[in-house]
């Protein structure tokens, strides 16, 4: 069957009545328009995001993409966790590291979010303090106290011994 005698076949699929046939292709027209107008949006998206967000909206669009995309960020999550844990008792920023895989983890994961929540209230104080203008001087004036003080301190152990670490060596074991 060819053109007119197909299209015919068509519209009366299944003993339809001609309007029933017709709302089928208007359905079927619908569909076809919802699914370009999805496709024109993901590409739309995918222009103007970042390339990290590009790459995690392309991993939500299939189940199993999305799981391994949430699998690796558990593990680059946990894994910068355990590894501020360890930098707690050996040399590293500890801390950072482990707000630092919290942030990772925050970004797939509600409970990590609401873990998170108490540092970022207190960044917000803290960044509030330290544009208090009085606080800002007292800060000033402390550290330049330190500096002075430290300053005046290697100028006399300079002029007491020299440049040399033979006196704080002796007071080393061993």
């Amino acid at each position: 069957m060819s053109g007119p005698e197909r299209e015919r076949d068509d519209d009366s699929r299944d003993g339809e009545t001609p309007e029933e046939s017709r709302l089928h292709q208007i359905e079927d027209s619908i569909e076809d328009a919802a699914e370009e107008l999805v496709e024109g949006f993901e590409e739309a998206v995918d222009r103007v995001l970042p390339p990290h967000l590009r790459a995690r909206a392309w991993a939500r669009r299939r189940r199993s993409t999305h799981v391994l995309w949430q699998a690796g960020v558990l593990l680059i999550g946990f894994g910068l966790v355990l590894a501020g844990v360890a930098m707690l008792v050996l040399p590293g920023p500890g801390w950072a590291t482990i707000i630092l895989g919290f942030i990772v983890l925050a970004s797939e994961y509600a409970w990590a979010r609401r873990l998170l929540e108490p540092v970022r209230r207190w960044a917000r104080r803290a960044a509030e303090a330290a544009l208090d203008p009085r606080v800002r001087k007292r800060n000033i004036a402390l550290a330049s106290a330190v500096i002075v003080t430290a300053a005046v301190g290697i100028a006399w152990y300079v002029v007491a011994y020299g440049l040399t670490l033979q006196p704080i060596t002796g007071l080393l074991p061993g």
